[in-house]
């Protein structure tokens, strides 16, 4: 495979220098991100729909909408490249999170409303989770730089998402109604829009949308098949496998908590923020690693710990256990897992694809989100099945084997290329 193009700055414009802390003020985007699709959305989406409907399956199926708006991403990320759009896709994806957390404040019982409402929260997440990382890892960085800051970006998530778990505990002990938490969100993503876009301008600016004319003169540019088709191919498919195992226990968190293990949903939303303190502190070690060794051995590794955690609950479950905290601890240290694997995919998918920025990251967050949909589906109808939420743990520790097994393929043929 040929060595990743990284652009260099607009005329006029320095080349990219280190930051003291790696942060800029348009990670406040990213802070929403955390505080809307790792709390609120887990919290209050799976809950209000299985409150309003009485049944899981429509829980899964309203997730897996959420996570369906990323089907849109190659398109939205090819039109930002085209356009040089990237920062306004960015405003977009706050603004559909408003949009969103409206809808469902006045919903009701109507799921066709909660449909819609999880629609915008999926285009959202998707929007976000492509262009911010996309920010980074197509900005000219050098690796050890490039890693810092997306250290520090995957962070800020885990800020947002321990305020906004521990405002969301509070506010649901305080018996505050789900129209007033929704409207609470919506709020959040209103002022993060505004703050976001006075500060996005220049690190727009940096991103990389195309290789130039004198790379591609003698090929044809490499199409979506093509892509597909290369070893871009089989990393898609890697973190296609990983991210269904997160779509499944995830999306019915509160639910799976409160049905095997007896946990409270103030308790879940407590232990979130939990986790994000923990996060927040093995980030920073996560990020020096990825800086000397590259994101391939950090992937792996965090698959493995997922694996592990999983399979700690399967034997948790069998047993009956009841103490709330220790399948807690085992869901706060999966979750490192998959903080890991979200902090180093957007750099593998940069090194493996050979297209702009917006593309590679939109085709990045279609494979997640069509994953993300098929582990929501699955989830609900595995718990509303005869082998019930304990057979949640099931399918993820399967499909974090086979995930595994792929990324290792995929890293392995990518070294063997660019020998």
């Amino acid at each position: 495979m040929s060595e990743v193009y990284i652009a260099p700055p607009p005329e006029g414009q320095e080349p990219p220098k280190s930051t003291g802390w790696g942060l800029e003020w348009w990670y406040n985007a990213h802070f929403t991100y955390g505080a809307i699709q790792t709390v609120f959305i887990p919290i209050l989406v799976p809950t209000y729909v299985k409150e309003m409907t009485g049944s899981a399956t429509k829980v899964g199926i309203a997730m897996a909408v959420i996570g369906c708006g990323g089907l849109a991403a190659p398109i939205i990320g090819g039109i930002a490249d085209k356009l040089r759009a990237h920062r306004w896709a960015q405003l977009a994806g706050l603004i559909a999170y408003a949009a969103a957390a409206v809808v469902f404040a006045f919903s009701g019982k109507a799921f066709a409303m909660h449909i819609l409402g999880a629609a915008l929260f999926g285009v959202g997440s998707a929007t976000l989770l492509m262009i911010n990382p996309a920010f980074i890892v197509s900005g000219g960085f050098e690796l050890e730089d490039e890693a810092k800051r997306l250290t520090r970006l995957n962070q800020t998530v885990f800020v947002g998402s321990l305020i906004a778990g521990l405002a969301l505990g509070e506010l649901t002990s305080l018996g505050l109604s789900f129209q007033v938490r929704f409207l609470i969100a919506a709020g959040i993503a209103v002022a993060s829009a505004f703050l976001t876009g006075v500060t996005n301008g220049a690190a727009a600016k940096r991103i990389k949308v195309d290789v130039p004319a004198s790379d591609s003169s003698d090929e044809p540019k490499p199409g979506i098949g093509a892509l597909l088709f290369s070893n871009f191919g089989l990393l898609l498919l890697a973190v296609f496998l990983v991210t269904t195992g997160h779509g499944v226990i995830t999306t019915q968190y509160p639910n799976y908590m409160k049905e095997v293990f007896a946990v409270s949903e103030g308790s879940a939303s407590m232990g979130l923020s939990v986790a994000a303190i923990v996060t927040l502190l093995v980030l920073g070690p996560i990020g020096t690693w990825m800086g000397r060794s590259g994101p391939s051995p950090v992937w792996l590794s965090a698959v493995g710990l997922k694996f592990a955690m999983m399979v700690l609950l399967t034997v948790l479950a069998i047993a009956g256990e009841r103490v709330e905290f220790i399948p807690l601890a085992c869901y706060i240290v999966f979750l490192q897992g998959v903080a890991m694997v979200d902090m180093v995919q957007p750099a593998l998918a940069a090194r493996a694809s050979s297209a702009g920025a917006g593309l590679t990251q939109g085709m990045l967050m279609f494979a997640i989100a069509t994953a993300y949909a098929v582990g929501s589906v699955a989830a609900g109808a595995a718990a509303d099945s005869a082998l019930g939420y304990p057979s949640l743990a099931w399918i993820v520790t399967g499909v974090c084997v086979l995930a595994g097994l792929v990324g290792w393929l995929a890293f392995r043929s990518n070294t063997e290329a660019s020998k």
